[in-house]
């Protein structure tokens, strides 16, 4: 395992969520009802404590109702688009960001078009069109090419385009109404949270919600975008398209979402695919917990000693691992399980 330090720096302003956003974020339960929000679920994972040197919990996000947090910043991207007057969306997704797209356009009765790869699990193309929105499959490898289709899908139709990174407004209500959830389930604010990073927003949004914790991204080897600009100093905004356990992190990083991300995200952790498979095991097997592969990076540096630049700076300090989603294609969890039989904790 890798670990990236992010050199902070200044951000022209507007670019991070300011608090009047993180304040409707915190509020979106409350005002749509009708969304049927699950508060997120704080569980003690003892098993982690020596080897993170805290206290560590794992937050259920899980279980939310589109099996993923991104309805949370959907619901609120749209809910601003449908006041002022739009009816249709577009949007791209490696799944769960369209899961949550269609879950919202649903509950706000606004139409929704979804752009997904080939390469895009069963279980999400599902999510999707469950909820009636109109699902292309793009003839395409990878989140970053089906974004382009779908950017340009949005262009020729004059519809917006609601990416699931680089909108500030979906950046506040992941990580903002997340980050509040974390902090009143636990009582106080967490010394450190390790969550899933691919193109930013919710590490970013929960940096924002929480700003006295650190927050560290986690992000598999074989599409490292976040790490690999850090070393840069410069965004790389797009890979090939790479075989990974975790999809919904594939893909590059925009100029803005780099900045946003690595003004306010302490840094990264790049863990192999084995330690994501593993991770996927040990929750299931260890909690009874079905994760993604995306979910399973938050957790996989947690399997070996963490980092001392990754752990809160007292063994009495509480660290939160975010466990964003369970849409996984049952084939797969049942490979990753025969794969990873033993148990880690």
């Amino acid at each position: 395992m890798r670990v990236v330090t992010a050199r902070k720096r200044d951000v022209a302003p507007g670019v991070l969520p300011g608090a009047d956003l993180l304040a409707d974020a915190r509020s979106l339960a409350s005002r749509f009802p009708e969304a049927r929000l699950r508060p997120c679920s704080l569980a003690r994972l003892v098993e982690a404590d020596t080897r993170a040197h805290a206290r560590v919990w794992v937050a259920l996000e899980s279980l939310q109702v589109t099996g993923s947090f991104k309805v949370r910043g959907a619901l609120l991207a749209l809910s601003r688009l449908a006041a002022s007057g739009t009816e249709s969306v577009v949007a791209a997704s490696a799944g769960n960001h369209g899961a949550g797209v269609a879950y919202a356009a649903n509950v706000l009765d606004m139409n929704a078009t979804i752009v997904v790869p080939r390469t895009a699990p069963e279980a999400k193309r599902a999510r999707i069109e469950s909820q009636g929105a109109k699902l292309v499959i793009a003839d395409v490898d990878g989140y970053d090419a089906a974004e382009r289709e779908g950017m340009a899908l949005a262009e020729k139709t004059g519809t917006p385009f609601v990416s699931p990174y680089d909108d500030v407004t979906v950046v506040a209500g992941n990580g903002g109404s997340l980050g509040a959830e974390i902090e009143a389930a636990l009582g106080r604010v967490p010394a450190t949270v390790i969550a899933p990073f691919g193109g930013g927003g919710l590490a970013t949004g929960l940096a924002c919600a929480l700003p006295a914790a650190r927050v560290w991204g986690a992000q598999s080897e074989a599409s490292p975008a976040f790490a690999m600009s850090l070393d840069k100093d410069a965004a790389i905004e797009t890979l090939d398209a790479a075989t990974t356990l975790a999809d919904g992190l594939e893909g590059g990083i925009s100029k803005t979402a780099f900045e946003r991300a690595r003004a306010v995200v302490a840094g990264v952790a790049v863990v192999s695919e084995d330690r994501i498979g593993a991770a996927m095991s040990a929750a299931y097997r260890s909690l009874g917990v079905t994760i993604e592969g995306s979910a399973a990076a938050a957790l996989a540096p947690l399997l070996d000693e963490l980092p001392a630049k990754m752990r809160p700076t007292s063994s009495d300090a509480d660290l939160v691992v975010v466990l964003t989603g369970r849409n996984v294609d049952r084939p797969r969890l049942e490979a990753v399980l025969e794969a990873n039989k033993t148990t880690l904790w």
